[in-house]
């Protein structure tokens, strides 16, 4: 089966809406693909869709110019609005300057994080994905969602200004 019939089928399967199925048509480039992902995201995340050995399997390779990384390490990240790190990834993140951005940090990857400047950006930890975060700008802000209990985050501060621009949230549940 193609590539993106087989992404349909998998997502009716799971609850893919019928605007969303349209979107899923033959001939997409792999960017396209990546922007549906990154989108609708919170579908993604909560349905477990595409999995992980379907990412690694057909996405792998082909998908890290456009932010979504799988067991990867990344090292050159400044300012990329969507980042999603899927299954075991290593990453260092760089925010700085006027940004507005959002990380996806899932499966066992860790990741460090510094904000720095203008930026904003709103960070979503899941699964057993470690995050090391610092915060360094006064006018920097992070909105932090940590799902379920086995997602770690650790926060450097450089001063009480800092802490208190990070609004850290803590669900009682794995994902949205």
């Amino acid at each position: 089966m193609e590539l993106i019939e087989q992404l349909k089928a998998d997502g009716i399967s799971k609850g893919l809406c019928l605007p969303w199925q349209g979107k899923l048509r033959k001939g997409l480039k792999m960017e396209r693909l990546v922007e549906l992902y990154t989108k609708g995201i919170d579908f993604c995340i909560k349905n477990d869709y595409p999995t992980l050995d379907f990412l690694r399997q057909h996405f792998k390779g082909k998908c890290e110019p456009y932010g979504v990384y799988i067991d990867d390490e990344v090292t050159n990240s400044l300012n990329e609005p969507d980042v999603v790190l899927n299954g075991a990834c290593k990453a260092i993140l760089d925010y700085d300057d006027y940004i507005v951005a959002r990380a996806y940090i899932r499966h066992n990857s860790e990741a460090g994080v510094d904000v720095d400047g203008n930026a904003f950006v709103t960070i979503d930890v899941f699964d057993n994905a470690i995050l090391h975060l610092s915060v360094i700008g006064k006018a920097s802000r992070v909105i932090l969602n940590v799902y379920g209990k086995s997602a770690k985050v650790d926060f450097n501060y450089y001063n009480q200004a800092t802490q208190d621009q990070v609004k850290a949230t803590y669900h009682d549940k794995t994902t949205y």
